[in-house]
């Protein structure tokens, strides 16, 4: 009964997107494109709630579920540190269906990392050594698998960044990462519902240099 009600509310927003007869990889295509450029607290989580009702009907689907988590990790960016565990623990819920669906999809490793960043910000000085080498971890292992990752690049690169000199970051040591991701995303195309996220974001931090 519940997959039923949750199923029915996610066909009345296809009317009401007026793209009822598309389908909904259609409409999770439509959300995806939404949340590459949205940038407040409000429409993310807007987003993120749309996009985890969609997961919640398309169970054994990979995107649906990979991108119901970043949703919500990118609310979590944007959110008060009060916020951010709880938004991470939503996400980290749909993160582990998608990754026993596609158990090594290196695209799995980079939001686990990506995750983790926005865990650190609740508290850098305290979570900062232990999250920050957890990431740094998964995303080695990711770039092992495909080094030419520009999320990959992009989630390392800003961890060093914000790592402060001391404890080995740093501006300088992260801009090859910066440069190399930046390079990538201009190479990458656009297929579907392919992870394409990141590319405004690298930019951003390459413009601060």
């Amino acid at each position: 009964m519940k997959k039923l009600l949750i199923l029915f509310s996610v066909l009345v927003a296809l009317a009401t997107n007026h793209v009822f007869g598309q389908g909904l990889n259609e409409l999770l295509e439509s959300k995806v494109r939404s949340l590459t450029i949205v940038e407040s607290e409000k429409a993310n989580s807007i987003l993120a709630n749309e996009i985890e009702r969609i997961a919640l009907v398309e169970e054994d689907d990979w995107y649906a579920n990979y991108y119901a988590a970043l949703a919500y990790v990118e609310t979590a960016y944007v959110s008060p540190k009060k916020q951010i565990d709880a938004l991470c623990d939503r996400a980290e819920e749909f993160l582990i269906k998608a990754e026993k669906i596609q158990n090594n999809n290196p695209e799995n490793l980079v939001l686990r990392a990506y995750l983790l960043s926005a865990r650190i910000n609740v508290s850098p000085m305290v979570r900062g050594a232990k999250l920050g080498v957890e990431s740094k971890e998964l995303l080695t292992k990711a770039l092992e698998i495909d080094p030419s990752n520009p999320r990959a690049l992009y989630v390392r690169g800003m961890g060093i960044y914000y790592t402060p000199a001391v404890f080995g970051g740093g501006k300088k040591k992260a801009k090859p990462y910066i440069e190399k991701a930046v390079a990538q995303f201009k190479k990458e195309k656009k297929e579907g519902l392919e992870p394409y996220w990141g590319a405004k974001e690298a930019v951003k931090l390459y413009e601060m240099y």
